[in-house]
């Protein structure tokens, strides 16, 4: 008994070491190269349920580039505003103006204006103000 205990107590010594050395390569590189890797890339194949060739030019090439978009001579043609559009703004408006706080920020929503359809007086008593301090 005590012979097949130190038989099996000496075999799983001797897995565990080999367990603790897997890690260690043992070549002296020890990196994986990964230009070593072969990638396999698949052509992948799609069928549109037609011939795309009849309906392109007989020689027609898809890297040729037909049209140059730096031939195209863009005419700038200036706006002419026929009204004052300080008049409409308010006295200092500068538009490039950083905001200085969250404060200065208005949005505006049409969501906002809520109407109740309750007149709230028929709960409040005689001469409720609420905006008294």
């Amino acid at each position: 008994m005590n012979k097949k205990n130190m038989t099996v107590a000496l075999t799983i010594g001797l897995l565990c070491v080999k367990g603790v050395f897997a890690g260690v390569p043992t070549d002296e590189k020890g990196e994986l190269d990964l230009s070593t890797i072969v990638y396999i890339e698949e052509e992948e194949v799609i069928d549109l349920g037609f011939d795309t060739a009849d309906y392109l030019p007989e020689d027609f090439d898809p890297y040729k580039v037909y049209f140059d978009l730096n031939s195209v001579t863009v005419i700038a043609a200036e706006i002419e505003i026929d009204f004052d559009s300080k008049e409409n703004l308010p006295a200092n408006f500068d538009a490039y103006a950083y905001p200085t706080d969250c404060e200065s920020f208005n949005y505006i929503d049409a969501n906002d204006t809520l109407v109740l359809d309750f007149d709230s007086t028929n709960h409040l008593p005689e001469g409720f103000d609420p905006y008294i301090k």
